[in-house]
């Protein structure tokens, strides 16, 4: 006689199934969540390699303020008492925002209402515009003096120590160069730096 257990079947309830389903939604979640953290990074990045890009183009309007001190219009002390609008100088100290950024800069009808007339860096090939502001740190126009300017003192030829003059020696104005580029993206970077001479 043969006899028969009874055979204990497993039953699959699909647990399993809905683990790994489970699962692979958080993998797809994580993964498109990695995707846009990767596109944000890379936008990121692009914008601050066009801004680094319009900072190194931007000393190109430095140079050619200083250009204008060492051998251009102005290039002597009788032309930098009055206004020399032709390279967007102005012998007086300009209004600025609550950042020092002059405010002939911030915007073309502001630069036209200053009386600016230079003309500006173009780079048609990237897209890059240049424009400079020079404004001497005095509070009228006319020769210089020390109850009216911003001035340090000056300079002298000799190496070593001795540039700095002793006391009572003649001073200098500072003047402040201001450089706005725009570029590509609309993106916009504004530079600063002052000369004495």
């Amino acid at each position: 006689m043969k006899r028969t257990m009874p055979a204990s079947r497993s039953r699959q309830r699909g647990v399993i199934m809905l683990v790994t389903l489970m699962a692979m939604v958080i993998l797809l979640i994580s993964s498109i969540a990695m995707l846009r953290s990767f596109d944000t990074s890379v936008l990121l990045s692009g914008s601050m390699a066009f801004k680094r890009d319009l900072m190194n183009q931007g000393e190109r309007g430095i140079a050619q303020a200083i250009t204008y001190f060492n051998s251009g219009a102005l290039s002597t002390d009788s032309a930098r008492q009055a206004d020399v609008k032709s390279v967007n100088y102005s012998a007086t100290m300009l209004s600025s925002n609550a950042r020092g950024i002059p405010e002939a800069l911030l915007g073309s009808a502001k630069f036209s209402a200053a009386g600016m007339t230079g003309t500006d860096i173009t780079d048609s090939s990237t897209g890059v515009t240049i424009r400079t502001v020079i404004d001497r740190q005095c509070s009228a126009t006319g020769e210089f003096s020390t109850s009216g300017c911003v001035y340090v003192p000056g300079y002298s030829d000799s190496g070593g120590t001795n540039w700095l003059k002793k006391a009572g020696a003649e001073y200098v104005p500072v003047y402040r160069i201001s450089v706005r580029v725009d570029g590509p993206r609309n993106t916009q970077v504004y530079l600063q730096t002052t000369l004495a001479r």
